[in-house]
């Protein structure tokens, strides 16, 4: 081994040995020379163990630092429990397996219950939760109010829409009401359709209503816009066509349209208290029960990607014009709430099991790529669309039905033993 200013290791862990130099000679100006020469044995030993020890509490320091980084990564990904309210129309995705999957990756447990849009605006027991999940902006901007939250979430959406058959869509294009638009069924009279419902119009005094010529009232199946959100929106729909295409905006015009629009749900006798109600009486039942059921597009789509028999059928989706979007909003009470509000709305997994669900995303080219593979078509966007009232207009529309149901005595029976599944959600 050659020595110099520096000493060297080759193959296994050697001992280092230290260099020490000492004067060999005098030159003329009285400086000298130094030459190297080796430590004495003492020396070397203990030199060597001491590198060693220097190395392993260099590791041993190393190795602390990545245990505790792991631990407090292991911390943030622990799973929290999270507990909500939300509208039966979303319940469907919320229990998907492989959304808790994904959430329960990302830290959460969930836990729901479903509520109807507006009776989440009424609980009193809202700080037991940790979130709010209506269908609705106005239900959820309200909700943000009560529970002083800073932000709300939009994770995905829907637009309004009538589910038919082609025998009625046929009469109804026959009769002015409907027509065929890049081969999507448009309702583009709804003024005609709201008087044909208010004016008490049956299904035979149509022209060519061989194919349902019953003695039947033209109504549109709703739910109860007491307790159900797409009930209040086809109220907020109606009434933006009863006041000239204009949004209510002003105690006066709710009193201009309230008594058409109690019409519209005194004539339907009993109302179920959640959308999955209507919509199931429309796929078991058929056209006799329900030849035009006021539902979310998400719940007609979400069925033909269950049942792609049906597709081509006889189940139709009439869009209406205008129509209103439902904007599914995620409302956080605390911190774990908004933490999931913010990766329902973000999370690539989450967002693309929300489109097999039906609903649409910001990412409106996946979803309808999405739905095209599989056979469905839909419009890609919806250009006459409108914004509903206020929570506090909205309000005052749907206490104004509350109080014709209550004088007329013709409040439908409570649904809340009915026992059929998805009923009181």
């Amino acid at each position: 081994m050659s020595e110099g200013p520096n000493a060297f290791c080759n193959g296994a862990l050697r001992e280092v040995r230290p260099v020490l130099f000492r004067p060999i000679g005098a030159l003329a100006g009285g400086a000298g020379r130094l030459r190297p020469v080796e430590p004495s044995m003492p020396v070397r030993r203990l030199l060597g163990p001491l590198a060693l020890i220097v190395l392993v509490v260099a590791v041993g320091f190393a190795i602390v630092l990545s245990t505790r980084e792991a631990g407090r990564q292991r911390a943030a990904r622990a799973v929290v429990a999270v507990h909500g309210l939300v509208g039966s129309e979303k319940e469907a995705y919320l229990r998907d397996p492989r959304v808790l999957d994904e959430l329960r990756k990302n830290g959460f447990d969930l836990r729901i219950e479903t509520a109807g849009s507006r009776e989440m605006a009424k609980r009193t027991d809202l700080s037991t939760y940790d979130f709010a999940f209506p269908a609705g902006a106005p239900a959820g901007q309200r909700l943000k109010v009560i529970v002083k939250a800073k932000d709300v979430y939009t994770p995905f959406f829907t637009p309004m829409a009538v589910a038919s058959w082609k025998t009625i869509a046929n009469i109804m294009i026959a009769n002015g009401i409907v027509k065929i638009d890049g081969g999507h069924y448009m309702i583009v009279d709804m003024p005609k359709l709201l008087a044909a419902e208010n004016e008490g119009k049956r299904w035979h005094d149509f022209k060519a209503s061989s194919g349902y010529d019953v003695n039947k009232s033209v109504l549109v199946t709703t739910t109860d816009p007491r307790k159900s959100n797409s009930g209040v929106m086809y109220a907020a729909l109606a009434s933006y066509v009863l006041n000239g295409n204009q949004v209510v905006q002003s105690d006066a015009q709710v009193q201009r349209v309230q008594t058409q629009i109690n019409g519209l749900f005194l004539r339907q006798g009993f109302q179920e208290s959640s959308s999955a109600g209507p919509f199931e009486d429309y796929v078991e039942i058929g056209m006799g029960k329900a030849p035009l059921v006021m539902i979310y597009e998400s719940q007609f789509i979400e069925y033909l990607l269950a049942h792609a028999n049906d597709r081509g059928g006889q189940k139709v989706l009439l869009y209406p014009r205008p129509t209103i979007y439902t904007k599914h909003t995620f409302v956080p009470i605390d911190e774990a709430g908004d933490r999931l509000g913010q990766l329902l709305q973000t999370d690539p997994v989450l967002q693309h099991l929300a489109v097999e669900h039906g609903f649409r995303i910001q990412d409106s080219a996946y979803s309808s790529d999405f739905w095209k593979r599989n056979g469905i078509s839909v419009p890609e966007q919806l250009i006459d669309v409108v914004d509903p009232p206020s929570f506090e207009f909205l309000e005052d529309l749907i206490t104004g039905v509350e109080r014709a149901y209550t004088s007329n005595q013709e409040v439908p029976r409570d649904g809340s033993n009915d026992s059929r599944p998805g009923r009181n959600s």
